[in-house]
């Protein structure tokens, strides 16, 4: 078999050209390439798929700009999908350009591996030495799973990496309907800036070294991950930051931090002493729990030299709306603390993020402040609720 293809399956291919082994007319050679390899809700540009007979099975060989490599398909049940990879580059197939500049999208089914019934899947031991996720290089890659009775069982994922480690293991049960997912991941940076810029979510935070937990489940395959359909716990625990002011000026902004669900970018508010590069904090951390569409909090802190500032309520992330109540305790000393208001959302689809004052000037007056923060992510309503100073009056709230 040979020639080219707009678009190809490559799990769809090799399982064919495996079942047909022991037909009158058994596979000697298959050399396609695709303007776009489809592979477990990835599509990768122009890549070349060789598929020929090897001792115990097939031996596939990729080679593209982001996929290359070389794997060993076993032709009995019970043995293992073996090999390494060069470089695995992957990015979602649900939008992706062709070599000739053309935007296609792929079904749903297709790029969430909903067709895939993963306790057929056998084993796989696999290595990567160049792994990208999005934009993220996560470095050298070990992956291992094994079939279970009702699906699969991740038992080692693991990225190592100069400034970043990862670690996953988790289950993927299941068919149609009654799919879900199960990962417990951490993830440990000495940069958590660069890791989030990496990611697409970059200009929120500089710095910052620590780690995460996710412990969390989803119906669906681990391709078909939304943010809105999580049931689970998010710990974070950051060290020496900084969030960061991405357009400063005379009127403050409060910035979306880590904001996965494409939380608005800012809240301008009335930040009259407003400090434009941004709040440097010392420690960032708490937990987050996700259920029924929504993030929750009650613990999100931020502590920095120049305040402290406490995080709680929620984000629905299906209707984008928050409920939120933030903290601020200006400490004293040779700082200068912003007097509007500080909001945003928790951690995940919700976590809000500060932006404030450092030092320049005594603190003065400056005194704890509460805000209540609610409405639409991109309009949200933001009132002062508690203070105790004479001039209180309420920030408003702003797109």
């Amino acid at each position: 078999i040979g020639g080219r293809a707009a678009s190809l399956d490559a799990i769809g291919w090799v399982a064919l050209t495996r079942s047909n082994g022991g037909s009158r007319l058994p596979l000697r050679r298959a050399d396609v390439t695709a303007e776009r390899l489809l592979l477990l809700g990835a599509a990768f540009p122009d890549t070349r798929l060789q598929i020929v007979p090897a001792s115990g099975g097939l031996g596939v060989q990729l080679e593209g700009a982001a996929l290359a490599g070389a794997l060993l398909v076993p032709d009995a049940n019970g043995g293992s999908i073996a090999g390494r990879l060069q470089r695995l580059h992957w990015r979602s197939a649900g939008t992706t350009s062709t070599s000739t500049s053309t935007s296609t999208r792929v079904s749903p089914l297709s790029s969430a591996g909903g067709d895939i019934d993963p306790s057929k899947v056998p084993a796989i031991n696999l290595r990567v030495d160049d792994l990208r996720i999005a934009g993220a290089a996560l470095g050298d890659t070990q992956f291992r799973s094994r079939p279970t009775a009702n699906g699969m069982e991740i038992v080692q994922l693991q990225t190592r990496a100069p400034t970043r480690r990862i670690d996953v293991s988790g289950d993927w049960s299941g068919r149609g309907a009654a799919t879900r997912t199960r990962l417990n991941a951490s993830v440990a940076s000495d940069d958590f800036g660069a890791l989030l810029d990496d990611f697409g979510l970059g200009e929120r935070l500089d710095g910052g070294k620590g780690d995460a937990r996710f412990d969390a489940s989803w119906a669906g395959s681990p391709m078909a991950f939304q943010l809105g359909a999580l049931d689970g716990t998010l710990m974070v625990n950051v060290k020496d930051g900084r969030l960061v002011e991405i357009e400063p000026g005379g009127t403050g902004r409060v910035l979306g931090l880590l904001s996965i669900a494409q939380l608005p970018r800012r809240l301008t508010l009335d930040f009259r002493d407003f400090f434009s590069k941004g709040f440097a904090f010392n420690k960032l951390g708490g937990t987050v729990k996700f259920s029924g569409g929504s993030a929750r909090s009650e613990d999100f802190a931020i502590n920095g030299p120049a305040a402290s500032i406490n995080i709680r309520g929620a984000a629905n992330m299906r209707t984008q709306t928050f409920d939120q109540t933030i903290e601020v305790l200006p400490k004293t000393g040779n700082l200068l603390t912003a007097v509007g208001a500080i909001a945003g959302g928790p951690v995940g689809a919700a976590v809000g993020a500060v932006a404030n004052a450092v030092l320049q000037k005594p603190l003065g007056q400056a005194s704890a402040k509460n805000y209540r923060v609610t409405g639409p992510w991109k309009n949200p309503k933001v009132e002062v609720v508690e203070r105790s100073g004479p001039s209180a009056r309420s920030a408003p709230g702003a797109g």
